[in-house]
């Protein structure tokens, strides 16, 4: 039960971790002068589209996963949003 909970908690950090990064893209574009946006937007972007690295917090969810039974997952985004949109029946 309480690893359950734990990969709630995770899952819903991680989605809030995700959403906040999402918003800081556009701000930081629009708030900060070309020579700070930019290498920090390309460093965002390097994370996010990286093949090698690994996120941690994919990393945790799936220990957690593991735990409570169920599959581990690839991609954070690619389980959630990108695999449910194209099993999405039209």
């Amino acid at each position: 039960m309480i690893n359950k909970l734990l990969l709630f908690i995770i899952q819903l950090l991680h989605w809030i971790f995700l959403i906040i990064t999402g918003i800081s893209v556009p701000l930081v574009l629009i708030c900060e002068p070309f020579w700070v946006s930019f290498p920090i937007c390309a460093w965002v972007m390097h994370l996010t589209f990286s093949r090698v690295l690994d996120c941690p917090w994919t990393r945790l969810e799936n220990y957690y996963r593991s735990k409570c039974g169920k599959p581990e997952i690839g991609t954070f985004i690619g389980h959630y949003i990108i695999k449910p949109w194209r099993d999405f029946p039209l």
